[in-house]
């Protein structure tokens, strides 16, 4: 979660400096676009890990419970 926070912290900062830049605007946007993906990929392997983890022994029983009853 604090890559996160630091890619997007990142992605705002090129996004002003571009404001404040234009001549170098154009290279200040690619690297906020950078930073947008790597928050992107960053999201996605945080519900990948999630999706991964194995069920928590009360959801297994509460399973086991309903397919007995």
């Amino acid at each position: 979660m604090d890559d996160l926070v630091r890619y997007r912290a990142m992605e705002s900062l090129c996004r002003q400096a571009a404001v404040h830049h234009p001549l170098e605007s154009w290279k200040m946007l690619a690297e906020a676009e950078r930073w947008h993906h790597k928050a992107l990929e960053e999201i996605a392997s945080g519900f990948a890990q999630r999706n991964s983890t194995a069920p928590t022994a009360a959801t297994t029983q509460d399973e086991s419970r309903l397919l007995a009853g």
